[in-house]
């Protein structure tokens, strides 16, 4: 025997045991290794008795901070008076008695309205007409002047941007014009309001053209003004009556004169020169055209 077997034989030798687990211990195991599943959390209804829970009044709410908001309210008003709200049936004492309980006032003229505007005024009239319509819907003073407010700041919106308009097409009429005429742009524009104010109403000059544009700020309009007064400035001789006007004479400055005196006897049919003047005005225009 030789020295290593020797000592391979006095090395002890470690058993080794094999466990075999039975089919239950399996099971088990597999079972401990599973995730578990998670709770489902329960509803706050579930925390209550099924008589309240099945109550309309608890069921109808969803979550439990809208029952506590419900509560609170509910708590404040304790103590307060109820006002009934009316139906189609009500009377028309019933009706006032739930405008007086929001706070209409007893009378049209206990309103205290403002309505100051520098873009749109509105005149004692108005308002208090408008505070009759009011007294008369049941409206009270904040939902009074809230209608007030929104009315005047639609008015005063509307006319900004008619101001707008209005110089807009100005702008683009001078620019039309100072590119046709040039040089004669400031001689043709006097000439063209001389005769404008003359002979039209300035409410005609106002209209509203379907492109809304106003009718005095048409770049035609206004030529068609100067193309006349380029052919009444003219010197002619002029009667009118049995006096005689001397050749020069600067006929639109005589009517510009008359007919812009709002005034005078020629807008005022009751004035005893009345007809005098008007046939005045026509003559000047009459013997201007030939």
């Amino acid at each position: 025997m030789s020295s290593e077997q020797i000592t391979q034989s006095n090395v002890p030798v470690e058993e080794t045991t094999t466990t075999t687990d039975t089919p239950q211990q399996t099971e088990q195991t597999i079972s401990s290794t599973t995730t578990e599943q998670p709770t489902v959390a329960k509803s706050w209804k579930d925390t209550i008795s099924e008589e309240f829970r099945n109550d309309p009044n608890i069921s109808k709410f969803t979550e439990i901070d809208a029952l506590a908001k419900s509560y609170i309210n509910a708590t404040r008003m304790i103590g307060q008076d109820k006002v009934a709200v009316p139906n189609e049936n009500s009377t028309d004492d019933q009706w006032q008695e739930v405008y007086g309980k929001l706070g209409r006032p007893e009378s049209p003229d206990k309103y205290k309205l403002e309505a100051n505007s520098d873009v749109v005024p509105l005149d004692e009239g108005a308002i208090k007409q408008f505070a009759e319509n009011a007294h008369q819907l049941g409206l009270n003073n904040k939902q009074a002047q809230g209608i007030l407010e929104f009315y005047k700041n639609s008015m005063e919106g509307s006319a900004q941007q008619a101001r707008v308009d209005t110089e807009t097409a100005q702008a683009n009429a001078e620019a039309e014009l100072r590119k046709e005429w040039g040089g004669n742009y400031d001689a043709n524009i006097k000439k063209a309001g001389s005769v404008a104010k003359a002979n039209m109403n300035p409410q005609i000059l106002d209209m509203e053209l379907k492109d809304g544009t106003r009718l005095g700020d048409h770049p035609e309009v206004i030529k068609g003004f100067a193309n006349i007064a380029n052919i009444l400035s003219e010197d002619k001789l002029v009667g009118t009556e049995s006096e005689s006007v001397d050749r020069g004479t600067d006929y639109e400055a005589e009517i510009s004169k008359i007919v812009n005196d709002r005034d005078g006897p020629y807008w005022n049919k009751a004035h005893p020169d009345h007809d005098k003047v008007v046939q005045q005005v026509f003559t000047l225009r009459t013997m201007q055209n030939g």
